[in-house]
């Protein structure tokens, strides 16, 4: 009876709960990395503090505005590069979950695979 519940129990309950933890480290992974709002704030300047109107003669406002322009650019490349980070974390864990999704429902079979192993001569 106990061999039939932890049958049950590993082909159900345990199952889902691996598959809820996958579901749970991808959220974790993206929210660490905050990709959503990096997304949201891609094109924001980077670290500036100061981008209000700039008073003064015509090259204080170029130069103002080429201030702003290239922290606009600073800030994407910084966001890109930890979405890519963020997405390439994402993926790993993605791909190491489907790993262990799919091998879960072998791993009772595991002890019988070794012994057959051992009876036709295979090695440990």
């Amino acid at each position: 009876m106990l061999a039939l519940a932890l049958f049950s129990w590993w082909y159900t309950t345990a199952w889902k709960g691996v598959a809820a933890r996958l579901t749970e480290r991808l959220d974790r992974t993206l929210g660490f990395f905050s990709v959503g709002l990096l997304f949201r704030t891609l094109f924001d300047p980077f670290r500036q503090i100061a981008a209000g109107q700039v008073r003064g003669g015509l090259d204080a406002k170029f130069r103002a505005f080429a201030d702003r322009t290239f922290s606009r650019f600073v800030g994407a490349f910084m966001r890109t590069l930890f979405i890519l980070i963020g997405l390439a974390s994402a993926l790993g864990i993605f791909i190491f979950g489907i790993i262990q999704m799919i091998v879960w429902p072998l791993i009772p079979l595991l002890p019988l695979i070794a012994v057959i192993g051992i009876l036709q001569g295979w090695t440990l």
